[in-house]
């Protein structure tokens, strides 16, 4: 069942951290799964497939390269789980069990664990058969445009570059990858030819932003709003391409969804 985690934390003093985080939040996850599960933490770390979660920046922190943290605010750490193993591994992830974060060499307080969206909204669970019942959903129910807010920079690989603009056949082949990886009920390759020819940008509210790569480099992606619409509807892509818009909420979208990129929901559905 894939699920959605958002702690709570707390920095120990006021101090001057980097805006990017994201390779040390990674970092941080994998040791927590490590303590647990040291081979499943190898898994997840040295497998070159698709990764089974993704791991955000901590939310709260400026645009700037470096951020000023307060003892007296809290701030945000979201991880999605999208195998088994994991997400039954998450169970047992609560403020008394988990204590500190060691973040970049600072311990950051774990204070509340959320689950489920009435605890925070981007924390939930679900599970793939769920997420699928627009394949049974009569054509009248099914939407023809859907809203996408990118919450954190989205990039994909192409061609050995990164591509910062979230088109229909990355978003939509993106999700059809990390659905097909993990999921029970299996969508055709096909989508992703239907999302490139009979599907286009309606409307886009978006800017880009910029994280770093593992070497140093800067990597750019574009942060806000898009909204994509079928142009030639049938039922049965439509119906393939609203489960993998509801999909993102867990997987994310595009290239480095492990170290705080892609990390999507869909806002609308019409």
């Amino acid at each position: 069942m894939p699920s959605a985690v958002v702690f709570t934390l707390r920095p120990p003093a006021a101090l001057e951290v980097p805006s990017s985080l994201g390779r040390a939040t990674h970092a941080a996850i994998l040791r927590l799964i490590h303590e647990n599960d040291p081979e499943l933490a190898a898994r997840t770390h040295d497998d070159e497939g698709i990764k089974p979660l993704t791991v955000s920046n901590i939310q709260g922190l400026g645009q700037d390269r470096f951020s000023r943290v307060d003892p007296n605010c809290t701030y945000a750490l979201r991880v999605t789980l999208l195998s088994p193993e994991l997400e039954a591994l998450a169970r047992e992830w609560t403020p008394a069990a988990l204590g500190e974060f060691d973040i970049d060499g600072i311990l950051w307080q774990v204070v509340d664990c959320a689950r489920d969206a009435k605890a925070h909204p981007w924390a939930g669970v679900s599970s793939y058969e769920t997420l699928a019942a627009a394949l049974l959903e009569r054509p009248v129910a099914l939407p023809a445009r859907w809203e996408v807010l990118f919450a954190s920079p989205v990039t994909f690989r192409r061609r050995g570059m990164n591509m910062p603009m979230p088109l229909p056949e990355l978003v939509f082949g993106s999700l059809l990858d990390k659905w097909n990886g993990f999921a029970s009920i299996a969508l055709p390759d096909e989508v992703r030819r239907y999302a490139e020819e009979c599907m286009a940008i309606s409307r886009y509210d978006m800017h880009t932003a910029a994280g770093p790569t593992s070497a140093g480099a800067l990597q750019i992606g574009g942060l806000g709003r898009c909204t994509y619409q079928a142009i030639n509807k049938d039922r049965y892509w439509q119906a393939c391409i609203a489960t993998l818009a509801r999909f993102a909420f867990y997987s994310g979208i595009g290239a480095a969804t492990t170290r705080g990129f892609g990390q999507a929901r869909l806002t609308e559905e019409r």
